[in-house]
């Protein structure tokens, strides 16, 4: 069967939506369509007719028609079912699931999703062998990175109210503490009696100033450090007035109070503020250093999301995966690329659901037999110069078996004092993990004492972040670091506050198993040079 079109037509011959799977003209086609509703016979029981060279295969809804147009060769019985489920796919997209007639507007609201689906359906006119809950599933991919991009933004922007918050609390506490000793905390000079308790604070002079310098506060005096509160030149004590007075009349004197002299706003700002983190490398870097890429190079790269909560267990896992091929000599333009057939994967993966999509160009039959990627018959060949992404893969579910390493945070208090006692376990051993970093959060201040050093690896505190930071660069069963703990004591009654702990890892071996077996050219079955590039990240692992 070859199927030319699938369309949506009122029935009084207006087109609403139509889609082309092979070479048909714009004004052939709407001539076909505009011409359908006079053809069709009010008592006819039949749903197929012929006319103009073509068949047209329809279903009555309400006020639409669902047609398909095919060539007069194509087997009616194959195209009733394709149409069923082209008319479903119609029925629920634009209904919303909710069943009940569907109109014109119902339609023209989600035109773009049900030309989706029906790309899923007919493939260069060809049907694809698929159901209606498969077409679900395809639609239905989430992007993982903008639920997280999401996330942030919301975090962010409930950390902006809070600290609006807690600056608006600090300027209240003072006013009230400068109203108890009998001072206008509105007047001119008000600040001066503030400035008095401060007085063991030094000014360092503009001439010998070259980095900020952060000078811890006494414990009797509250801590402030909105921009209200810092003095510079002219310049910083003019935008200082006018930020107090917009916050309520409040002034500052000559005396500097929490920061040394700046030269510019911008200056202050990065004195009280912590200096931001690095840049993150960009998505496709691979911390083990560049590939020499031949001809033909293939990319594969997958990106790890998962929590563990506190007693072990696993909450979630979200594993995302590609492949892209590139190529940069013409001659290698058509190749097959073998790997372990999508049956294989069951092992690795366990009780969870791993899912492999290709590329449309791609022979999904020759894939899901052979596990090979290779172009359907009668394309030319793969893109020359630019990267193609020929597979896609992705793996959920909340089987353990899948954890590449485990991770043992426990806190307990005593007195006012938490001991933290964490390990670490690699329950994947086919898996070397690279530049493993265990994150753990630290209360405001606390200067943890080591108790028992780690076994493996190293630790340091984390000037952009405060946090503890267990660094160990090699974990593998080689490396006889496949396990490791320390301890560490910290004066703090909160066992919450030491989460989430945040891990991150880099690893040359994919987590479900996917691998370059062979590159050969059809023509004559002999193997092409290739260079991989393999790299798997933790994009969000954490213990909740």
């Amino acid at each position: 069967m070859v199927v030319l079109a699938a369309s949506v037509v009122t029935k009084g011959g207006k087109p609403l939506l139509s889609r082309q799977f092979l070479g048909l003209p714009r004004s052939r086609l709407e001539s076909l369509l505009s011409s359908f509703p006079r053809l069709v016979s009010p008592a006819s029981e039949h749903t197929v007719l012929e006319a103009s060279g073509v068949r047209f295969v329809y279903t009555p809804l309400e006020d639409l028609y669902v047609l398909l147009i095919t060539n007069t060769q194509s087997n009616i019985l194959l195209d009733l079912g394709t149409l069923a489920l082209v008319t479903r796919i119609l029925t629920e997209l634009a209904s919303g699931g909710r069943g009940g007639a569907v109109g014109e507007q119902d339609v023209l609201r989600v035109s773009f999703e049900i030309l989706s689906a029906w790309d899923e359906v007919v493939s260069l006119g060809w049907r694809e062998n698929v159901n209606l809950q498969q077409v679900r599933s395809v639609l239905e991919m989430e992007s993982h990175e903008e639920k997280i991009q999401e996330i942030i933004a919301r975090n962010k922007e409930h950390e902006a109210k809070e600290e609006l918050k807690r600056r608006a609390k600090q300027l209240e506490v003072q006013r009230r503490e400068m109203t108890r000793r009998g001072q206008n905390p509105y007047s001119s000079n008000s600040s001066s009696g503030f400035s008095q308790q401060q007085s063991s604070y030094t000014p360092v002079p503009a001439s010998t100033y070259e980095q900020p310098r952060y000078d811890a506060a006494p414990s009797s005096a509250p801590k402030f450090k909105t921009k209200g509160m810092q003095l510079g030149g002219s310049k910083g004590r003019k935008n200082d007035s006018g930020l107090a007075e917009a916050l309520g009349g409040l002034n500052v004197d000559d005396e500097p109070i929490l920061m040394p002299r700046h030269h510019d706003d911008e200056q202050q700002h990065q004195a009280a503020t912590p200096p931001a983190a690095p840049p993150a490398p960009a998505k496709n870097a691979n911390p083990f250093g560049e590939v020499e890429e031949s001809d033909v190079n293939l990319v594969i790269r997958e990106t790890l999301s998962l929590a563990l909560n506190r007693d072990g267990g696993l909450n979630s896992i979200s594993l995302k995966g590609d492949l892209d091929l590139r190529i940069t000599d013409p001659s290698k333009a058509v190749v097959v690329i073998s790997l372990p057939p999508p049956s294989s994967y069951a092992g690795s993966v366990g009780a969870n659901d791993l899912q492999f999509k290709t590329h449309p160009n791609v022979d999904k039959k020759a894939w899901a037999d052979r596990g090979e990627i290779r172009l359907k018959e009668g394309k030319k060949g793969f893109p020359v110069g630019q990267g193609l992404g020929v597979l896609k893969w992705r793996m959920t579910g909340k089987d353990e078996s899948s954890v590449p390493v485990s991770i043992n945070c426990w806190p307990s208090t005593d007195g006012g004092n938490s001991t933290i006692n964490l390990e670490y376990e690699l329950e994947n051993t086919t898996l070397e993990l690279h530049q493993l970093v265990i994150s753990i959060p630290l209360p405001e201040g606390a200067e943890p004492t080591i108790s028992e050093a780690p076994t493996v690896g190293s630790y340091a505190i984390n000037p952009h972040t405060g946090a503890l930071d267990w660094s160990i660069d090699v974990v593998s069963e080689d490396a006889g670091t496949t396990t490791g703990s320390m301890e560490f004591e910290v004066e703090c009654d909160d066992a919450g506050a030491f989460f989430p702990v945040n891990i991150e890892f880099v690893s040359q071996t994919t987590l479900c198993g996917v691998k370059v077996l062979s590159v050969i050219d059809p023509a004559d079955n002999q193997p092409v040079d290739h260079s991989i590039d393999v790299l798997l990240a933790a994009e969000d692992y954490a213990v909740v």
